[in-house]
């Protein structure tokens, strides 16, 4: 099958570039030539392209512009909320969900084995929800951070990020957020926060620019060092151009939300009912009301997600069995773990999510093709003398 017949839902991964943005760029790169820093005409050019990209984006999260800071993406600007504390002379108790993306919970662990610094793993339930009385409980007089995601990249499961957030100011703990499946897409509220990370390939944006939001007032204690840029939260020559590429993917989405999470909530529901009768089909999603409408985790029993993800590329559908920057491992995914699935159950699991472009004929046809693919593989291995 062709590249142009491909029939892509895996946006959790990353989102294809949107034709809108992709001609923004084309347009904005002439203005683009220069260093934002440099005092001449061609640098003030590229500064004014880069602190309107600035102003946008901070207009969409409803905070001021000087508190957000350009990074290359989520990865390194969840890497630079935790590891400010690394070097600190006091203990530092760091807490995280179980089921944060590898950038905040494997650096926590690797930040736990220095002799100043302890982490808590707040425990999901079985929907992947953190409970507030789970993080009360958690909070220590030397507790630092807490880090919890707005919500799920394998699952879309939406933390009560509003509870979670009262409960660190009234016990005066900084609390941070990777907002990373939500930004652009669902509105959001950084107000009690005191640091939020997103990035811009999510959205249909160029890949390699992502954002870090520090609250006015806040300490924030940079880890690329050695000039001043991003007010000096992160060295570095700014990329203008990507940063435009990332505003223009914000202002799409702004204007098309609506739309978008009503397509996609009746996405979600066509693949739930035509799964319902599937041998072996099971949920890791939670309800509606809990998840993000553009992501589905499922499985059937008895199979390999990944057996289901090759078969299913070969007929150029792209799927995936959990997070792009764990899945090459093959490994039961700690999210579903977490959350109490076996190890066989997280293995037999797939990540469906949507897109600007996927259309009702595209969800046809993977429930068409699943369907096919469950009974082939069932019956083959019901077949096995």
């Amino acid at each position: 099958m062709s590249a142009t017949q491909l029939v892509y839902l895996d946006h959790n991964a990353t989102a294809p570039l949107l034709p809108e943005v992709w001609e923004a760029l084309q347009a904005v790169a002439p203005r683009c030539q220069g260093n934002p820093s440099s005092p001449h005409r061609a640098g003030r050019e590229a500064r004014a392209v880069l602190e309107d990209a600035r102003r946008r984006i901070a207009a969409e999260a409803g905070v001021p512009p000087q508190s957000l800071c350009f990074t290359s993406g989520g990865s390194e600007s969840n890497n630079a909320v935790l590891r400010q504390f690394a070097e600190s002379a006091n203990p530092v108790h760091l807490v995280v969900s179980a089921v944060e993306h590898p950038s905040v919970l494997e650096t926590a662990r690797t930040l736990a084995q220095r002799p100043n610094l302890s982490i808590t793993e707040l425990p999901v339930n079985a929907q992947g929800l953190v409970s507030p009385e789970s993080l009360s409980a958690a909070l220590r007089p030397e507790t630092t951070l807490v880090s919890v995601m707005s919500a799920n990249n394998e699952t879309g499961a939406l933390q009560p990020l509003t509870e979670l957030v009262r409960i660190c100011q009234a016990r005066g703990v900084r609390f941070h957020t990777d907002a990373t499946q939500v930004f652009g897409k669902l509105p959001v509220d950084w107000s009690g926060v005191d640091f939020a990370t997103a990035t811009a390939h999510k959205l249909g944006g160029p890949r390699g620019i992502g954002l870090l939001y520090v609250r006015p007032g806040t300490s924030f204690v940079p880890q690329i060092t050695g000039g001043r840029q991003e007010r000096v939260r992160r060295a570095g020559t700014e990329n203008d151009w990507l940063a435009h590429g990332f505003a223009e993917a914000v202002a799409w989405h702004s204007r098309h939300r609506e739309q978008m999470q009503a397509q996609w909530a009746g996405f979600r529901k066509r693949l739930l009912d035509g799964l319902q009768d599937v041998d072996g089909f099971f949920l890791n999603s939670p309800d509606a009301g809990f998840c993000l409408a553009h992501t589905l985790n499922f499985g059937f029993r008895g199979l390999s997600g990944e057996s289901l993800v090759i078969a299913l590329d070969l007929e150029g559908i792209a799927v995936s069995t959990g997070s792009a920057c764990s899945s090459g491992a093959l490994e039961a995914s700690p999210v579903l773990l977490a959350q109490g699935r076996n190890r066989k159950d997280a293995k037999a699991s797939l990540r469906i999510s949507f897109g600007a472009a996927t259309t009702a004929a595209d969800v046809a046809l993977l429930l068409a093709r699943l369907r096919h693919h469950v009974r082939r593989l069932h019956s083959k291995r019901t077949s096995k003398p």
